[in-house]
């Protein structure tokens, strides 16, 4: 008896099975209230450099001689903007001419400076404040030189996603589920707390890089958890609806910053929002998939015994204790590169994992640039949940490969388009430009979900991990280059830099989809097992013919001259 064929006789998915179930989505929701919060945290708000012979000043205009002084100490743009960084320093004997311009129906003074002004960059900065009261961007005037700093932080964020998901797989296969769920998220609400008081980007960035870590590797243990507790039928489901956790953990997130406009408050309140997991550890049981394949079936059993009892059905210890799961043999990375057909599915899957999520990062992150920052950003949550019910709906119907070309050539299509928005009618079309951005998140959200079930399906059970592995790995590169390109947008003035980061992310996504033509489709095929089915998945066999023992002859020379012409 498989243990499978134990969570039947218990209850695939009943009374306790819910209850846990449910418990394990909170984790999932708190999962999304830092996977992007650096996109609040770290927002840099509209500034300039501040006027040192103004006391108290701000960059909004407070009277006509306030202004009078900010148009002639501050240089604007093409545009018609404030420069950021720069200011007119003048000598004792300065000579100033005014006079009077339009920029899209406004009156703006111009002055034309004198010999006696010299250019200089400036060392202090007021912010804008209608969007935020502070961030710890404007907090520790990480602007103009010190922008960058920004993007290293949100880098090394990533980064520890990435330490996280191989710390917390390795502890949750070595000391359990539970454990590690639990030792992540305790260290997460600790880390949360800490950050909020970070004196400066270094400790602060020390810390994300923990929260990064804690926050992601603890839902895999929870993900993981919560797919052992449930039965083979209701996987799909049930790993489905804790991704709709945590995109609402996105919009939570999205309403707590909206209220409180301080990083500092916010931060404070999502990681007080966390405190609910504490009594997990008296709730939520380990995994007796897991107990068993440790060899302790009496904890197993007793667990078992537990579903059973509320789920008013009957599981005998004896069959408990005679079940044995078996640790199968695996490949290596190697065995992804020893043919040219594994090692081109694996370079196309691994740029695809790549491009999602660089996609679906960066666009969030990018959205303070095109519009109204928390409207945006909660659309951009909120747009999920289509993306992952549409998944559902079409996956079975479409099939893998069709359906992911959709949505990295769909998506990407629609981030190319917000060059000509932005280009062509900056103001007029921002709603628009906006659609187009969300579209754009609700593709790569949808192909998230799709891409790492064609991951599994695509690759024979000896490498499956592996290649998943490999995918996953692309992925958090993706997460981490994604901000470098939206500082990039934002270093460049004018339409061309709000532009230039979607169309970045669409054209990574069309480019990544069509390299998805070379690959087989996976609906409705018997899952490829060794190396050997692997590189022959998909391939058109031809004509057989029959021996006198019933056997493909011509199939099975043909699979073994496959696999010969096939090696690197």
């Amino acid at each position: 008896m498989k243990f499978d064929d134990i969570l039947k006789d218990v209850g695939e998915f009943g009374k306790y099975q819910k209850f846990v179930y449910f418990l394990l989505c909170i984790p999932s929701f708190a999962c999304g209230l830092f996977m992007m919060h650096l996109v609040f945290v770290m927002e840099t708000p509209n500034y300039r450099c501040k006027l040192t012979d103004y006391p108290g000043d701000t960059y909004s205009i407070q009277n006509s001689e306030h202004q009078r002084l900010v148009d002639m100490s501050i240089p604007r743009d093409s545009e018609g903007s404030y420069r950021k960084c720069d200011f007119y320093s003048y000598a004792s004997n300065f000579n100033v001419t005014a006079s009077m311009h339009t920029y899209n129906g406004t009156e703006l003074q111009n002055f034309t400076i004198g010999a006696n002004a010299t250019l200089q960059t400036c060392s202090e900065w007021v912010y804008e404040k209608s969007i935020f009261k502070e961030t710890f961007t404007s907090e520790q005037n990480l602007v103009c030189d010190d922008a960058i700093l920004v993007s290293h932080s949100r880098m090394v964020f990533y980064f520890g996603v990435l330490v996280g998901d191989v710390v917390f797989g390795w502890s949750s296969d070595r000391v359990g589920r539970k454990i590690s769920m639990y030792i992540g998220f305790l260290l997460l609400i600790v880390s949360a707390f800490a950050v909020s008081w970070a004196p400066e980007i270094i400790s602060f960035t020390v810390l994300e890089f923990i929260i990064g870590a804690t926050n992601h590797g603890a839902f895999l243990c929870t993900n993981v958890l919560g797919q052992e507790l449930v039965g083979p039928s209701k996987r799909k489901y049930t790993g489905t609806i804790q991704h709709m956790f945590f995109s609402l953990g996105l919009v939570y997130q999205t309403v707590v910053y909206y209220l409180s406009r301080d990083w500092q408050i916010s931060c404070i309140v999502l990681a007080a929002s966390c405190l609910i997991i504490i009594p997990h550890w008296w709730l939520v049981p380990e995994s007796p998939r897991w107990l068993i394949s440790q060899g302790r079936h009496e904890e197993a059993n007793v667990i078992l015994q537990k579903i059973a009892k509320v789920n008013g059905t009957k599981v005998s210890p004896e069959s408990v204790k005679s079940l044995i799961i078996k640790k199968e043999k695996t490949g290596s990375f190697m065995d992804l590169l020893k043919s040219k057909t594994m090692c081109l599915r694996a370079a196309i899957l691994s740029f695809n994992w790549l491009a999602v999520c660089m996609t679906y990062y960066g666009v969030t992150l990018n959205a303070g640039n095109i519009g109204n920052f928390y409207l945006n950003f909660f659309l951009m949550g909120l747009v999920e949940f289509p993306g992952i019910l549409c998944t559902i709906f079409l996956l079975d119907r479409i099939g893998r490969k069709k359906l992911h070309l959709i949505f990295m050539v769909g998506g990407g299509i629609a981030c190319l388009c917000t060059i000509f928005t932005v280009t062509f009618a900056r103001e007029t079309l921002r709603p628009l430009t906006v659609a187009l951005a969300v579209i754009g998140k609700l593709a790569s959200s949808a192909a998230f979900v799709v891409v790492f079930i064609f991951t599994v399906e695509l690759f024979p059970t000896v490498i499956r991990n592996i290649a998943l592995g490999t995918g996953s790995c692309f992925a958090r590169v993706g997460s981490m280059v994604a901000p470098y390109f939206v500082t990039l947008g934002m270093t460049i003035e004018g339409s061309l830099g709000e532009a230039l980061p979607l169309v970045i992310f669409g054209a990574a996504s069309v480019a990544a989809g069509i390299m998805c033509l070379y690959l087989p489709e996976t609906l409705n095929q018997k899952l490829p097992e060794t190396i050997e089915d692997g590189i022959n998945f998909g391939r058109v066999q031809k004509s057989a013919v029959v021996d006198r023992n019933g056997k493909d002859e011509t199939e099975r020379n043909l699979v073994a001259d496959n696999i010969e012409n096939d090696q690197l």
